[in-house]
C-alpha cells in the first residue's frame, strides 16, 4: 500500500458526542494491526476532516485501511493519534454527553467527559501512513444490499490455504456494466453476477477475503449505493454513510473459471429450500465424523439424504423434490451444500447433475427469468461413495 506522510504537527482541539466517536472508533479499529512491528500502527489517527466541523478517524495495517468522520465542533485543526484499543475501551466506558479532546506538545490525547478525565500517550501524527488515493480509470457504483449479498454469498467458497494465494481472495471482474465475483477453494467455486451502475472501464482483481468480509459487515441492506474504484494494485469502496475501506490487492492471476462451471447437464432436481437445508443439517450430525459425506439418492419424486458414521451411526432423510432425467446416486460435503442453502433467499433450488463424479450446479429458483447480469451459482465437487 502506498503511504503518504501527514504534515500536521500542530495540537489538537475538539468537541463531539461520545457514541458517534465511540462507534467510529470500534469500525476503524478492524483495521489496526495486532502485531505489526512499528507501534504507530497500533493507533488510530485523529484529523479534521476536508469537510467542515468534521473529525476524521482513521487507521491501517499496511494492507488494509478503514476511515470515516464524525460531527465535531473543531476548536484546533490539527491531528494526533492514540491507541485503537485503549481508546475504544476508555470511550465504551464513558457515560453519554459531549468528549472534549485536546493534544499538549508531549502528544498526548487528554479526553474529558463529564467529571472524568484521561491523558493518553500518543506518537507523532506525521508519522502516520494516510490513506491512499486510489486512481478512478475503472470505477462503477451498485447498491449496498446488492454488494453485501454478492459477498455473503461466495465469501465462504475462499481458500484458507496460503500456499496458493490467489485463492484465498474473491476475484472481481467488471465488465460491460456488470460485476462478477468470483471464489474457489478448488473443492466449489461461487459465481454471483449483479448489475453495476455508472461502470467505467473493465478490469478484473482478486481481493483479500480479510478486506471483503470487513465490507460486508459495514454495509446494511438500507438504501444507497457503494461507490467503488479499482487500479491495479488497491480497491477503495465508499459506503452510503461515509465510511471508506481501501485495500491491497492479491497478486497474480486467478484460473479460468468458465471452465470450471459445467453447462450440459442429463438430471435436474427442484428442491424446497427450507426442508433441503434442515435435511442435510439434520444429516451432518452423523456425517461430521465421516468427511461431512452425505449422499443424494433420487427415486422417483423423492429425494433421500443419508450418512453412514462407524462412531456416530446412520441417517436418513427424505424430501420432496421435482426430477428431471434418470434416477442418481451421488455424494458431496454436506457442509458445502449447507454454505449455500444458508446464503439462498428463494424457496426453491435447482441442482443439476450428469455423472456420479462429475460436478454438480446449486443454484436458487427465481422467479421469471434470471437476467444475465444478475445470476448465482455454486459448483460443488463430488465425493466417492464408499
Amino acid at each position: 500500500m502506498t503511504v503518504t506522510v501527514n504534515e500536521t504537527r500542530a495540537s489538537l482541539e475538539a468537541v463531539c458526542a461520545r457514541k458517534d466517536l465511540y462507534d467510529a472508533a470500534q469500525i476503524v479499529s478492524h483495521a489496526v494491526s495486532a502485531r505489526s512491528p512499528l507501534p504507530i500502527l497500533s493507533h488510530i489517527l485523529l484529523a479534521p476532516d476536508a469537510s467542515a466541523e468534521r473529525l476524521r478517524l482513521s487507521a491501517t495495517d499496511m494492507e488494509l485501511a478503514i476511515s470515516l468522520s464524525v460531527p465535531a465542533t473543531l476548536k484546533s485543526p490539527s491531528a494526533c493519534t492514540v491507541s485503537a484499543k485503549v481508546l475504544a475501551e476508555l470511550l465504551g466506558g464513558l457515560p453519554d454527553g459531549e468528549v472534549e479532546l485536546s493534544v499538549d506538545h508531549s502528544l498526548a490525547l487528554r479526553i474529558k467527559c463529564d467529571r472524568s478525565t484521561y491523558k493518553l500517550l500518543g506518537l507523532p501524527a506525521e508519522e502516520y501512513p494516510s490513506l491512499p488515493d486510489v486512481p478512478g480509470a475503472h470505477r462503477f457504483r451498485i447498491s449496498q444490499e446488492r454488494l453485501r449479498n454478492a459477498i455473503r454469498q461466495t465469501l465462504f467458497a475462499v481458500s484458507t490455504d496460503e500456499a496458493r494465494s490467489i485463492l484465498t481472495g474473491v476475484l472481481l471482474v467488471l465488465s460491460d456494466s456488470t460485476l462478477t465475483l468470483v471464489a474457489t477453494d478448488t473443492h466449489r467455486l461461487a459465481m454471483r453476477r449483479a448489475p453495476v451502475a455508472e461502470a467505467v472501464g473493465e478490469h478484473q482483481v482478486i481481493v483479500p477475503a480479510r478486506a471483503l468480509g470487513e465490507l460486508q459487515r459495514l454495509l446494511t441492506d438500507a438504501g444507497g449505493e457503494v461507490e467503488v474504484s479499482i487500479s491495479d494494485t488497491q480497491v477503495k469502496f465508499v459506503t452510503p454513510s461515509g465510511i471508506t475501506l481501501v485495500t491491497r490487492v492479491v497478486e497474480g492471476k486467478f484460473p479460468d473459471y468458465t471452465r470450471v462451471i459445467p453447462t450440459q447437464f442429463s438430471r435436474s432436481l427442484t428442491i424446497p429450500t427450507q426442508p433441503f437445508l434442515r435435511a442435510v443439517k439434520r444429516a451432518m450430525i452423523v456425517a461430521r465424523n465421516a468427511a461431512k459425506r452425505v449422499i443424494l439418492r433420487t427415486v422417483e419424486d423423492k429425494l433421500t439424504i443419508t450418512a453412514e458414521s462407524a462412531i456416530d451411526g446412520t441417517a436418513y432423510e427424505e424430501v420432496e423434490v421435482v426430477c428431471e432425467g434418470s434416477d442418481v446416486e451421488m455424494a458431496f460435503n454436506g457442509g458445502y451444500i449447507l454454505d449455500v442453502l444458508n446464503v439462498v433467499e428463494t424457496e426453491g433450488v435447482r441442482l443439476d447433475l450428469s455423472e456420479p463424479l462429475r460436478p454438480g450446479v446449486l443454484r436458487p429458483i427465481q422467479e421469471g427469468a434470471a437476467s444475465e447480469d444478475d445470476q448465482y451459482l455454486c459448483v460443488l465437487m463430488p465425493m466417492q461413495i464408499v
